[in-house]
């Protein structure tokens, strides 16, 4: 059995909360300096370099915590994501749970609609430059289609709770089903029904509600 080796009398764990503090600041001003400027020069025109000097912090600070830039800009996309810095997934998010176990179809789509919204809100932005990102560096490409794949998973968890409850359309296999919330919940469609067509945040919520309720859902529910 390894000892438990206590530190010595007066110095703190290397754990301690005031460290972990700090490495909060420090990753929360790298990546509002990265998304400024990957808004402003795009993410092949941005250095670390730059993203060091803008955040105000040595280049080897950032360097040690993202080694590559497709690196950080993972992270940019995640934090976006949720609006935080924690290390938990949307889905499992209290916000969302109303979309897996709603007591009826119409509930979960509603609650589903309202997520999706919430995450395009946030990270809408990161999106657009990792998706612009990914047509010009391959490193960000493979992130991009790893990204994709997460949201294929996460539709067909959503997919699932839906047949599962009895709440899936009879004409609809479950393949079928999860290509359309694929769709319908994809940044690309975001950004072509906001910026494109112009609708507004709640126009593209009532739509992605809509049309999930129309697409999915067995008609009694």
């Amino acid at each position: 059995m390894a000892r438990t080796v206590k530190p010595a009398l007066g110095r703190r764990s290397y754990d301690s909360p005031v460290r972990r503090a700090r490495a909060l600041e420090t990753e929360r001003r790298i990546l509002d300096a990265a998304d400024a400027l990957f808004t402003e020069r795009g993410y092949v025109g941005t250095s670390l370099a730059a993203i060091a000097e803008r955040a105000e912090i040595n280049p080897r600070t950032l360097y040690k915590v993202f080694a590559t830039k497709v690196t950080l800009l993972s992270r940019l996309v995640d934090v976006s994501m949720v609006g935080d810095h924690a290390d938990v997934a949307v889905a499992e998010r209290p916000w969302a749970a109303g979309a897996f176990d709603g007591e009826t179809g119409a509930e979960r789509v509603r609650v589903f609609a309202a997520v999706i919204r919430r995450v395009m809100e946030s990270a809408g932005r990161a999106f657009r430059i990792a998706a612009q990102a990914a047509a010009a560096d391959t490193d960000a490409a493979a992130l991009w289609q790893t990204g994709q794949r997460h949201r294929y998973d996460d539709a067909a968890a959503f997919v699932a709770s839906l047949e599962r409850a009895g709440l899936l359309r009879a004409d609809r296999t479950p393949d079928q089903a999860i290509a359309t919330v694929w769709l319908v919940a994809s940044p690309e469609t975001f950004i072509q029904l906001t910026e494109g067509h112009g609708l507004t945040l709640d126009e593209y919520e009532q739509w992605v509600e809509s049309t999930l309720r129309d697409t999915v859902l067995r008609a009694t529910a």
